[in-house]
């Protein structure tokens, strides 16, 4: 019979010191978790991954820099892209007007002379010309940066005259009607649009009809807004008026002779004198012929010469059937007999040959609407009767398309300048390798940098170390960093900098040139 086993006997667990120490791992200082192993990994390796990707933001390299930027800037200040320096001379502030006026005037307001008043408090430049909005223009500043002002003139500017005016944006109840509607044209000159826009083909089967108003009217090729080129009567009237100057009353000379369209009467005199004398000559036997209903010929040269010029003359000028009162106006001078009509360009002036424009406030292009038919703007050119007739459109010919469309045509500044042009200056011209590349300061530094970095830094053009060095320069101590850089070998001790051949140290401040 098998002996019995008895049950194992419960021992209880030993409290004491020793017992608990003999179940201690004595090892776990020694052995690293995993979590701390990474956590201690990732505390390296994410500040060297910052550092790795802030250095080509830092450094401009590739388009990195476009991470600083705001937008692309506009088409005139492109050049300068690159270049943030040259109007953002302190770090995270609006540019100062003083980067501006390096280059630009900027005259003050108002931009026509007509205007006398002047503002009361004048705006910064970066506060209507916004940049990093694209390639667009920067004189075209927004809406609200003109009806600012001109809602109520009389609180924002000194010597208003035009006190009632509250211009809030382009329509008839919110803008002023144009001058011109208010004006006459007291050209001294005769002109009948209606005459000419209604001529018949069987009428006049010589001419080409029906006429058009670019028969006459025709924009200057070398102007980029489009402007008209005066009115000649060589240019435009003769091809169809040469037969108001025929002089020739007795028909004794071949063909037809027109007098020149002189503004002298000696010239157009001694012009009639010539061809009767020429023609004398080359012919003699013409004072044979007889004159108007005399039987007899008048058989002494000088008594003939002196007949048909004179005749030829009264044809032309006697008030009761001149030729130039067809057009013209006297005004009673024996050499200048008719009024001088200046240039037939914008509104007539007595004494301002080259005349004034009609548009004083304004801008405006034909080129721009070189698309539209002439009718469509000038509505009453084919009823005009009178030269005194306006043709300047008014603002209901405008507001079809400008005023309401949404779009940028609708800006202010399409019509409007706020500078005044005319008292524009240039600024200290520059050569062109300084304009368009970095501050020859730092020319030192660069090719320094570069060659002690290595021949593949050197072959960049030290980029690397241009940059990085401007960019401090900039932000943190305004030029001390590149000035200090600029000493790539110490000269001898007691010999000046300048002796040394070695540029002195100077506080390069950024944006004190383009």
């Amino acid at each position: 019979m098998p002996k019995e086993e008895k049950p194992l006997e419960y021992q209880h667990r030993v409290l004491d010191t020793k017992g608990l120490a003999q179940r201690l791992d004595l090892e776990y200082v020694n052995r690293t978790e995993r979590w701390m192993l990474w956590r201690r990994r990732l505390s390296w390796i994410l500040p060297a991954a910052a550092l790795a990707v802030s250095i080509p933001l830092v450094l401009g390299i590739g388009g990195t820099k476009k991470a600083f930027s705001n937008g692309p800037v506009s088409r005139a200040h492109a050049i300068f892209e690159s270049r943030c320096e040259n109007c953002h001379s302190q770090a995270f502030t609006s540019v100062p007007d003083g980067a501006c006026l390096k280059c630009h005037d900027g005259p003050a307001h108002p931009a026509k002379a007509i205007d006398t008043a002047t503002l009361k408090d004048t705006p910064r430049c970066a506060q209507c010309h916004v940049e990093h909005r694209g390639v667009s223009r920067l004189a075209e500043v927004s809406d609200g940066n003109c009806t600012g002002c001109h809602s109520d003139l009389d609180s924002h500017g000194q010597g208003v005259r035009m006190k009632s005016a509250a211009i809030t944006g382009f329509s008839r109840k919110r803008h002023p009607e144009f001058s011109p509607a208010s004006r006459s044209d007291e050209r001294p000159l005769k002109l009948n649009h209606a005459k000419h826009m209604q001529l018949l083909v069987k009428d006049y089967p010589s001419m080409k009809l029906p006429m058009k108003c670019s028969d006459c009217h025709a924009t200057d090729p070398n102007s980029a807004k489009g402007d008209l080129l005066p009115l000649t009567f060589d240019q435009n009237c003769r091809q169809c008026h040469s037969r108001e100057l025929e002089f020739d009353v007795f028909q004794l000379l071949p063909g037809s002779m027109p007098a020149p369209h002189a503004k002298s009467v000696r010239t157009i005199d001694a012009f009639v004198e010539d061809t009767y004398k020429n023609a004398l000559k080359e012919t003699p036997s013409i004072i044979e012929k007889p004159l108007e209903r005399d039987l007899e010929p008048t058989l002494n040269q000088d008594a003939w010469l002196k007949r048909v010029v004179q005749a030829a003359e009264n044809y032309l000028f006697d008030p009761a059937r001149a030729r130039c009162l067809k057009c013209h106006e006297y005004q009673g001078d024996s050499d200048t007999l008719v009024k001088k009509v200046g240039q037939i360009r914008g509104q007539y002036a007595e004494g301002k040959p080259e005349g004034v424009p009609w548009l004083q406030r304004g801008e405006f292009s034909h080129r721009a609407h070189r698309a539209v038919d002439c009718s469509s703007c000038h509505t009453a050119a084919r009823t005009s009767t009178r030269t005194a007739d306006v043709l300047i459109p008014k603002i209901q010919n405008c507001t079809p398309c400008h005023g309401a469309s949404g779009t940028a045509i609708d800006n202010c500044a399409q019509c409007h300048l706020f500078h005044n042009k005319s008292k524009e200056t240039d600024k200290d011209r520059r050569p062109v390798e300084q304009l368009i590349t970095r501050d020859s300061r730092f020319s030192v530094l660069e090719r320094a940098s570069a060659r002690s970095a290595g021949p593949w830094a050197e072959a960049l053009g030290g980029t690397l170390f241009r940059d990085p060095c401007r960019r401090l320069a900039t932000w943190w101590d305004r030029g001390q960093i590149c000035a200090i850089g600029e000493q790539s070998s110490p000269p001898p001790a007691g010999v000046p900098a300048r002796q040394a051949g070695v540029p002195a140290p100077q506080q390069v401040i950024h944006g004190d040139r383009l």
